[in-house]
C-alpha cells in the first residue's frame, strides 16, 4: 500500500509524534499533586483545550476507519448514522449540563458512578461502574487493534505485537498524567487530527469535482445510491438513536470533562463548539469514503479504505500528514476511554476499601487503576477478536443500565433507591443476556435492555418508599438549572 519511502518517513515521523507526547506526560506528571488533578484535570480547563479534546474524543481512530468503510460501500446517506448521536448532545447540552456541572462540584463527583450512588444509594455504586468498565475496556481495545493495524501496514508487524506495543505505549502516557495529561495533550494531537481529515477531504472533493462531479460519476458508474443522502433505512436509524444516542447520556468521559472545565459557561461553550465542528468533520469521514470509491480507487478490505484512498490520492508530504493525524486521533482517543474506565475503578472499587485516603495514596491508586484497566482491555483486543460486537454489547449494557435512572434522578423525584437500584441490574442484565442469545427475533440488545430498565424502574418505584428526600430534592433539575 505504501512505498519503501513513504513507509520510513510515516514510522519516523510517528515515533518522533509518540516520544513528544510520552514527554510532555513526564512533565505534567511532575504538576500532579492530586486526585482531582489526575482525574478531573483540577477541574479548570479552559476553553479551548476543551474544544479539541471533546472533539478528540468524539472522533476516534475506530470511528475515521469504520465511518470510512461505511462511506466507501454504502455512500453519503451513511453519514445519518451520527445524527442521532448529535441530537442528543444537543439535548444534554441543553437541559442536563449545568446540572451535572453544579451537582459533580458541589459533591466533588468524578466518575456517574457517584452519581447514581449519591441518588440511589451505594448499591448502585457497583453495577454501575460494571456497566462502564465494560464499555471502555472495549472501546480502549478497539483502540489498541487501530494501532496495530497500522503497524501492521507500515512496518509489517503482526496485529498481536502491535496491540502489545500499542497497549505499552498508551499505558504508559496515560499512567503518568491522567486526564490531565489527556486534555492538554489533546490541544496538539486535535490540531494535528482535524488537519488531516481538511487535506483529505479537500483533495478528494476537487479530484470529483463538488458534489454535483460526484453525483454523475455515481450515475455513470451504476451506483446512484452512492450520492443519494436520504439512502439509509429508518430502522438502522432508530438502531443508531437508541445506541449511540442514548449512549452520549451516560459516557463518563464527557461527564469528566463537564467537571473538569473551569465553570459551567466554558463547559456549555466548548461542548457547543466541539458538537459542531465534530458534526461537520464526521461527515467530512463519511465523504473520504465515497470519493475514493467514485475516484475509482479498488479497496479490497473495506476496513483499509482510509489508509489506502489517503496513500492513492495524496503526495508523500500530504499522506503522512494525514496518517499522523490518525494516529493522534485513536491516541486521544484511547488515553479518553482508558483515563474513563480506569476512574470507576479506583473511585468506585479502590476508594472505598481506602482506610488512608491521603492524597499521594488516591493518586498512586489512580495510576494503579490505569495499569488494570489497560491489562483487560490488552486482555479483550488480543483473545476476542470481534471487538466490536464487544463494543456494542458494553455500550447496550452502559445505555440499557444507566440511561432511565440517570434521567430520572434528574426530572422524577418519585424514583426510589430500590426502583434506580434495580433498573441498573435488569437493564444491564438483559442487555447481555441478550447479547449471548444473538439477538432473538433479530432485535438489538439494547431494545431489549431499555423498555426493562424504564419498567422496572418505574414499577418498583411506585411501590417502595422514597428515601433521603433532601438527597433528591437537592439532585433535580429545578433545583440545578442555573
Amino acid at each position: 500500500m505504501f512505498d519503501p519511502t513513504t513507509r520510513l518517513y510515516l514510522i519516523i515521523t510517528v515515533a518522533l509524534f509518540t516520544i513528544i507526547l510520552i514527554a510532555y506526560s513526564i512533565a505534567v506528571s511532575l504538576r500532579i499533586k492530586t486526585y482531582d488533578d489526575y482525574n478531573v484535570a483540577g477541574r479548570n480547563v479552559s476553553i479551548i483545550p476543551l474544544i479539541l479534546t471533546m472533539m478528540g474524543t468524539a472522533i476516534g481512530g475506530s470511528t475515521i476507519l469504520g465511518f470510512t468503510a461505511s462511506g466507501y460501500l454504502l455512500g453519503l446517506g451513511r453519514s445519518w448514522e451520527i445524527l442521532p448521536a448529535y441530537i442528543v448532545v444537543a439535548f444534554l447540552i441543553i437541559f442536563m449540563l449545568k446540572p451535572i456541572h453544579n451537582i459533580g462540584t458541589r459533591y466533588s463527583m468524578v466518575t456517574i458512578p457517584d452519581y447514581t450512588a449519591l441518588r440511589y444509594g451505594e448499591g448502585a455504586r457497583i453495577p454501575s461502574a460494571i456497566a462502564i468498565l465494560f464499555a471502555y475496556c472495549s472501546i480502549t481495545g478497539m483502540q489498541y487493534t487501530a494501532i496495530a493495524t497500522f503497524l501492521f501496514i507500515v512496518a509489517d508487524l503482526n496485529i498481536t505485537t502491535g496491540i502489545i506495543i500499542a497497549w505499552l505505549i498508551l499505558t504508559l502516557k496515560t499512567y503518568l498524567g491522567g486526564l490531565q495529561a489527556v486534555i492538554k495533550a489533546d490541544t496538539i494531537q486535535g490540531s494535528i487530527q482535524n488537519l488531516g481529515i481538511i487535506v483529505l477531504f479537500i483533495s478528494l472533493f476537487v479530484l470529483v469535482g463538488g458534489y454535483r462531479g460526484a453525483s454523475e460519476l455515481a450515475l455513470a458508474a451504476g451506483s446512484p445510491e452512492l450520492t443519494d443522502i436520504f439512502n439509509m433505512p429508518v430502522r438502522d436509524l432508530l438502531i443508531f438513536m437508541s445506541t449511540l444516542g442514548g449512549y452520549q447520556i451516560v459516557r463518563q468521559d464527557s461527564w469528566q470533562r463537564i467537571w473538569a472545565a473551569g465553570d459551567a459557561k466554558i463547559a456549555k461553550k466548548g461542548f457547543w463548539i466541539s458538537t459542531i465542528f465534530s458534526l461537520v468533520f464526521t461527515a467530512a469521514i463519511f465523504s473520504i469514503g465515497t470519493f475514493g470509491r467514485l475516484t475509482g480507487i479498488v479497496v479490497e478490505d473495506t476496513s483499509l479504505a482510509f489508509y489506502a484512498i489517503s496513500s492513492s490520492v495524496l503526495p508523500t508530504y500530504g499522506l503522512v500528514i494525514v496518517i499522523t493525524g490518525l494516529m493522534a486521533t485513536i491516541i486521544s482517543a484511547a488515553d479518553s476511554n482508558l483515563v474513563a474506565g480506569a476512574s470507576s475503578v479506583v473511585n468506585d472499587i479502590i476508594k472505598p476499601l481506602l482506610k488512608n485516603q491521603e492524597q499521594p495514596v488516591l493518586v498512586r491508586s489512580s495510576r494503579y487503576a490505569v495499569l488494570i484497566t489497560s491489562v483487560i482491555s490488552l486482555i479483550l483486543a488480543i483473545y476476542i477478536p470481534r471487538l466490536i460486537e464487544l463494543w456494542v454489547t458494553g455500550t447496550a449494557m452502559l445505555t440499557s443500565g444507566l440511561l432511565f435512572p440517570v434521567l430520572a434522578a434528574l426530572f422524577w423525584k418519585k424514583a426510589t433507591n430500590a426502583g434506580g437500584i434495580t433498573a441498573i441490574w435488569g437493564g444491564l442484565i438483559t442487555a447481555v443476556l441478550w447479547q449471548l442469545l444473538s439477538h432473538p427475533f433479530g432485535l438489538h440488545p439494547v431494545y431489549i435492555g431499555l423498555p426493562v430498565s424504564l419498567i422496572l424502574l418505574v414499577t418498583v418505584s411506585l411501590k417502595t418508599a422514597a428515601t433521603s428526600p433532601d438527597i433528591v430534592e437537592s439532585l433535580l433539575y429545578s433545583k440545578n438549572k442555573s
